[in-house]
């Protein structure tokens, strides 16, 4: 895997401080990809309405391949809103007239990586959606509308913290949460690249 230099460097300083579960270490361990990721989306926070259509794609082309990654059987919570996700963006992007880039999957991703993309991925876009009202666009895309996640969420971070910080798993769930979020940036740059937005 391809890992940029900032997020190893970040990885490695935040595995000296020895977290006590999975989902501790994957807060530590994730972080530099996370704040990456933000920052290639931030322009959209800045600007809602010249960004929409980009960040739209983006997330479509993004979603997309993160499920034609994750390693069989799916996280049963994480598969319900995914495909309701992918559904309304579907319906965005055709109503917009969107075009979306594709994105080369991966491949074996595990279903506590992809859960943990999915369903954390709501909380973001709450926060977004407030944003977007805020900027006094007319119509909210189906994208924004809300989904009923918390008890997924906290599910979710029930079993993060029930397995340990050391080992196999770990390191697999681990490799599979920054491998999901290089797909977002292989999202937002072809999406760069073809709309010029997002840049």
């Amino acid at each position: 895997m391809n890992q940029n230099p900032n997020w190893q460097q970040a990885r490695q300083s935040a595995q000296s401080v020895a977290p006590n579960n999975l989902l501790a270490r994957l807060r530590a361990d994730t972080r530099g990809a996370h704040e990456a990721l933000d920052q290639a989306f931030a322009p959209f926070q800045a600007d809602p309405a010249a960004h929409l259509r980009s960040f739209l794609a983006a997330q479509m082309a993004g979603l997309t391949a993160l499920s034609s990654s994750a390693k069989l059987p799916h996280n049963p919570a994480s598969l319900s809103l995914l495909s309701e996700m992918l559904d309304r963006l579907a319906q965005d992007c055709q109503q917009m007239a969107i075009p979306v880039p594709v994105v080369r999957p991966r491949s074996g991703l595990h279903p506590l990586a992809v859960a943990y993309l999915v369903i954390g991925s709501r909380l973001g876009t709450e926060v977004l959606r407030r944003t977007l009202v805020a900027s006094g666009t007319e119509r909210i895309p189906l994208y924004f509308a809300p989904q009923d996640y918390k008890v997924a969420w906290q599910g979710l971070c029930a079993e993060l913290s029930a397995q340990s910080a050391a080992g196999a798993l770990a390191d697999d769930v681990c490799d599979g949460v920054i491998a999901g979020f290089e797909l977002f940036h292989s999202a937002a740059r072809l999406t760069r690249e073809t709309t010029g937005k997002l840049a």
